[in-house]
């Protein structure tokens, strides 16, 4: 793709995701997407084919905007209750954003609708960030590298109760009808992780 054309598909991925994320009763139109983002819906097309091509685009712009997170989570930690509470606090300096919780949203719900979506939210986001996470607990739930579907399925349990507390609280508005001690959340996922899942002793 010559350089120009990248630098546009940015520009114009900087001014629709806004309108990706904002809180809203139903998905956005293409000629919703071009409205907002002040140009025209045949330049959208030029740039993205269709619809799906913009939200797919979107998707991966809100990756490549975590790449510095998945980076720190992806960082191996030798002791289990570091890594678990580490990630915790990474996890929740991230959702700090808006944009943490209203990407992940915007993802769900177009994959929702649309399978090829979906399987472009996988492989862009949650593989990656489940990748990160099965790098950073190896260490500690595996040393040996005997189990690797044992760290497949300590990143799950992990990651799973961590963004669903995050959405709970920040999409869901669970912050206005059940507030949440995200810190003392964190604390007690590490104590129950650290218990659950220590690496087996060799027989």
């Amino acid at each position: 793709m010559p350089a120009a054309v990248k630098d546009r598909r940015q520009e114009l991925l900087s001014l629709l995701a806004p309108t990706a994320i904002a809180e809203r009763s139903a998905p956005v139109s293409l000629r919703q997407f071009a409205i907002k983002a002040g140009v025209s819906e045949p330049t959208l097309r030029h740039f993205f084919t269709d619809r799906r091509g913009v939200v797919t685009a979107l998707i991966g712009y809100f990756a490549d905007g975590a790449r510095d997170f998945l980076a720190e989570s992806a960082k191996p930690v030798s002791r289990l209750d570091d890594a678990v509470s580490g990630y915790g606090a990474l996890a929740l300096a991230g959702a700090q954003s808006p944009r943490f919780a209203q990407a992940h949203a915007f993802a769900l719900v177009e994959s929702i609708h649309d399978p090829e979506v979906a399987k472009v939210y996988l492989e862009m986001i949650i593989e990656p960030s489940l990748r990160a996470l099965e790098s950073r607990l190896g260490p500690s739930v595996d040393p040996d590298g005997a189990a690797p579907d044992r760290v497949r399925h300590a990143a799950l349990a992990l990651y799973a109760p961590t963004l669903i507390a995050i959405l709970h609280q920040q999409l869901l508005k669970g912050d206005e009808v059940r507030p949440l001690d995200m810190a003392a959340f964190n604390a007690d996922l590490t104590d129950l992780f650290t218990h659950g899942m220590q690496a087996k002793a060799a027989p």
